[in-house]
Formats: C-alpha cells, sequence, structure tokens
C-alpha cells in the first residue's frame, strides 16, 4: 500500500512539472513567455531588475507597438502603459529610492533635444505612474533618485531661457515633489 502511495505521489509530482499551464518565472525567458502569449507583440527593449527586494526579478518590457508591460516574479504579465515608441529605443533606468524601495524610470529621446521622463513606484504587484514630465533642453537622473529637468522658458516678445526644475520622491506623501522653476 505504501509502495501505491509512493508512486501516485512521484506520478503527480511529474505530472505537475511537465504540465504546460506551469510556469516557472526565473527560468523562462521574459521575452519568449511575453511573445507567446502574444503572438504580434514583438520585444525591442527589455530590462530584468529586482524592484522589491526580494530577491526574485521582476522583466520590464517594452515592444515594437509602444506597450510597456511589467511579468512579476510569479510569471504574470501586466499592460501598464502605452504608446512608449519613438525613432530612439526607449531607456529603462532604476532609481534606487531606499534600501527597500525602487523606482523604474523610462527615457524617451526626441531629436533634436527633446526627452520625456515617466517614473513608476512598484505597488501591489504592478507599477504606478508617480511623474512624467518633458525636458525641451535636457532631463537628467542622480544616483540619488533626484531629478533634474531643464526646459525652455519662453519669452513673450520672442526667445527663451534655461529654466530648471528638481524632482525629488517623497515617501511621506507618496509623489515627486518639484522644486525650482517647475514646467507649465
Amino acid at each position: 500500500m505504501k509502495r501505491v502511495l509512493a508512486l501516485l505521489c512521484v506520478v503527480a509530482m511529474f505530472g505537475f512539472i511537465l504540465n504546460p499551464s506551469y510556469v516557472d518565472a526565473a527560468t523562462v525567458n521574459p521575452k519568449t513567455l511575453l511573445e507567446k502569449k502574444f503572438p504580434r507583440e514583438r520585444v525591442t527593449v527589455s530590462k530584468s531588475v529586482d524592484l522589491n527586494g526580494d530577491k526574485k526579478k521582476e522583466h520590464l518590457l517594452i515592444t515594437n507597438s509602444g506597450n510597456f508591460y511589467l511579468i512579476n516574479s510569479k510569471g504574470v504579465i501586466v499592460l501598464i502603459d502605452t504608446n512608449y515608441y519613438n525613432e530612439e529605443e526607449p531607456t529603462f533606468h532604476l532609481l534606487n529610492i531606499s534600501s527597500k524601495e525602487n523606482h523604474v524610470a523610462i527615457t524617451l529621446d526626441y531629436l533634436p533635444s527633446n526627452t520625456q521622463l515617466f517614473v513608476f513606484k512598484y505597488q501591489d504587484g504592478t507599477l504606478k505612474k508617480k511623474l512624467s514630465i518633458i525636458g525641451d533642453v535636457s532631463i537628467n537622473i542622480s544616483k540619488t533618485g533626484e531629478i533634474r529637468q531643464a526646459w525652455k522658458n519662453y519669452f513673450p516678445e520672442g526667445g527663451w531661457d534655461t529654466a530648471v526644475a528638481y524632482y525629488k520622491w517623497n515617501s511621506k506623501h507618496d509623489k515627486y515633489v518639484g522644486s525650482g522653476e517647475l514646467s507649465r
């Protein structure tokens, strides 16, 4: 009786491992996983990072159609946002806000000098947008996560001066707080 029960357990475990619906996110290529679920999508930019400090990687992917996806450490695919395409490839940046909190920033460069920035916070198994700005002169991100936006402040009579705004994460208010000359 014990042998029969042990044999049934082995067969059940073997069947579970070979079951195609079982996905181990750590061993599956995230690009392959996304393209299998969405056959018309082609991944153009990807990055794998540990966003929540659990020592398991989450995967960030942008496709040729401009869709931005997150695949969490359990293999669940989440559409985060759309319209992430331009002539240059988008760039992922990881902002280390604290030892337990990382934010994801995406920059889209539009030649000759415009840069669009989106910043997301990993929260409740997904990414929530916390900041969206355009720097028509430049955008710089420091190692501490402070964001510097340089933009053109136009004069009514023509011409412009460079205006500078700074954004820093405020965990108490759960948002980025701006200082300096904020764009209108």
